[in-house]
């Protein structure tokens, strides 16, 4: 299939998205904030942005002494001296009853830009797998992914992943590379990394 790149629409699908819903993770609850770094004290990092969920903080401090740290661009886990000011940052952290720092679950982190064209995704029960690809509508009906042969498909803990591997209930951030203006839209994405908490 040809693909077309159509910066209008990349924005357009990534308005479209919603927020990430607070889930349990280990049977715990966590809120989602992503923007920028704002400040760095010792294992305490200031992310400041926009609430993705419900309870969380435009501005919050995140402990991030026990959480694994992501490098959204590579999908590869990375030490914490390499969290600096100014990067972009997504974190997720347990919620609290008040201000003050939150231990986080997990911190990704965009160290080169922000790209409009990553969103989250979550597969739904229906996928349908072929020799080298799998198709999946998202959790929210909204768009129609399909993964081949072709796709950088990965998993920080694990490694390289295939359309084969796809499950549903999995949540990746996906580059998006071609969409549709249809409904549900269609998604070809050169890259998908699992979301990992």
């Amino acid at each position: 299939m040809k693909r077309h790149t159509a910066a209008v629409l990349l924005v357009f699908a990534c308005l479209l998205v919603p927020c990430l819903t607070v889930r349990a993770a280990g049977g715990m609850y966590v809120d989602e904030t992503q923007g920028k770094i704002k400040q760095i004290k010792g294992t305490h990092v200031r992310v400041v942005g926009e609430a993705l969920t419900g309870d969380a903080h435009a501005d919050v401090w995140v402990c991030v002494e026990n959480a694994p740290v992501y490098d959204l661009v590579t999908g590869l886990r990375v030490p914490a001296p390499a969290i600096k000011r100014g990067m972009g940052a997504r974190a997720a952290y347990l919620i609290g009853d008040g201000a003050g720092v939150y231990p986080a679950v997990v911190l990704w982190l965009n160290s080169c830009r922000d790209d409009a064209a990553v969103f989250t995704a979550v597969a739904s029960e229906n996928i349908q797998y072929g020799a080298d690809f799998c198709v999946f509508l998202t959790a929210d009906g909204k768009y129609r992914i399909t993964l081949t042969a072709d796709s950088y498909i990965y998993d920080p803990e694990y490694g390289a992943m295939g359309p084969g591997d796809i499950l549903p209930g999995q949540e990746f951030f996906i580059w998006v590379d071609s969409i549709t203006a249809s409904c549900p839209a269609l998604v070809f994405p050169d890259k998908a990394v699992l979301v990992r908490y």
